[in-house]
């Protein structure tokens, strides 16, 4: 049972590539609405050049979080960059700039390259599993994910190299405050020769766990029905097993993680609880003995403070 999704076309009419996921950026905003959050990530890795990392883009009209990111291991060295992002149409950061669609150009003093990104299969809407937390009294965030390939030519501290990476970006909008709507979520995107599979399980404020995601194919998407996910001593996942609507089930029983970092996506000081979020990362191995790539990340509160 393939996933229905709702009538997309007019984000089509901007692109009829990336659709969605090049939803445009919100500039303005009414005076004393909640905190408005435009996101857009993207996950990649590269092992035969032994790149893995990712991007973080994230601007608001209205809340100071902005931040443009990128989080990068080449060869064992990492560079973590962050920059302010101001709320406009194109993505420009100190050194990183985003055209939302396909061109990625980077001129930080260690790291400069231009990266073209090309679309795989189909994208996932997350909205219909409603398995994203609202702001409170507001409409649902808006959130898609695209699997994705990733080249270009990077020099790092003046040594070439021509990715040709594997990953996936999402496009998220909508009212968010994350300290206040994501008390605990895990999620997982892994990426296999003949399909991607996606899922997010979030712990709503109201105590209830909701999956949502979806097997991509070349077929279409299958949505995940529920998630479970055993742990180790450290509290990370050591297995993903998957539900799916049409009845079908998938066990990710290897997740070896090769590169990690945090992910900042709140307030730069808050007294009070403050979400934090680590991603990962991993080479996978489903149960049946197929070998994948893909990437988690660990969502809380800390409550203490």
């Amino acid at each position: 049972m393939s996933q229905q999704l709702p009538d997309l076309s007019a984000y089509y009419d901007r692109d009829p590539v990336w659709g969605p996921n090049s939803y445009p950026v919100r500039t303005e905003i009414e005076e004393g609405a909640p905190p408005w959050k435009d996101h857009a990530y993207l996950a990649f890795w590269d092992p035969a050049q032994e790149v893995y990392g990712f991007f973080h883009w994230n601007s608001s009209p209205n809340h100071p979080t902005s931040k443009a990111q990128l989080n990068i291991s080449i060869k064992g060295e990492l560079l973590d960059i962050r920059e302010d992002l101001p709320a406009r149409d194109r993505w420009t950061s100190e050194s990183i700039d985003f055209d939302l669609l396909n061109s990625i150009t980077i001129t930080h003093p260690r790291l400069t390259g231009d990266l073209l990104l090309t679309a795989r299969r189909m994208p996932i809407n997350f909205g219909p599993s409603g398995s994203i937390p609202a702001f409170p009294g507001q409409t649902p965030l808006q959130h898609f994910q695209h699997p994705l390939s990733m080249n270009g030519s990077l020099v790092f501290d003046g040594r070439e190299l021509e990715l040709n990476a594997t990953g996936y970006r999402t496009r998220t909008w909508g009212y968010r405050d994350d300290s206040v709507q994501f008390p605990e979520y895990y999620y997982l995107w892994a990426s296999f020769d003949d399909f991607e599979v996606a899922v997010i399980k979030h712990l709503h404020p109201d105590g209830v766990a909701r999956a949502g995601g979806g097997l991509v194919t070349d077929d279409g998407v299958v949505p995940v029905r529920e998630v479970h996910i055993p742990k180790d001593a450290a509290g990370f996942a050591i297995e993903t097993r998957y539900e799916f609507a049409d009845g079908t089930e998938l066990v990710i029983d290897v997740q070896e993680r090769v590169w990690s970092g945090w992910c900042p996506i709140g307030l730069p000081r808050r007294d009070g609880a403050t979400f934090a979020a680590f991603d990962e990362i991993l080479h996978l191995r489903t149960s049946d003995g197929r070998e994948g790539w893909g990437q988690s990340e660990y969502g809380y509160v800390r409550r203490v403070y």
